[in-house]
């Protein structure tokens, strides 16, 4: 899934948490609506990560190569 769909997800549950009446439900819904919100922060995360990581290889790379010129 991708944080789009987490974050549509938490969106739909605290919909369906502010119509119901039923206390333990509405709790629940709460819970999974933060639970998506943090998957999908944890997704934006990840990726940052992974782009920073590649830029920092393809950065020693050319540093390398410029080395021995």
């Amino acid at each position: 899934m991708t944080p789009k769909e987490f974050r549509q997800n938490a969106e739909d549950c605290l919909k369906l948490a502010r119509q119901t009446n039923q206390i333990f439900a509405k709790a629940a819904l709460i819970e999974m609506a933060k639970e998506f919100r943090a998957m999908a922060e944890h997704l934006e995360r990840d990726a940052i990560r992974r782009t920073a990581n590649g830029i920092r290889r393809r950065v020693a790379s050319f540093l390398r190569t410029r080395r021995h010129i």
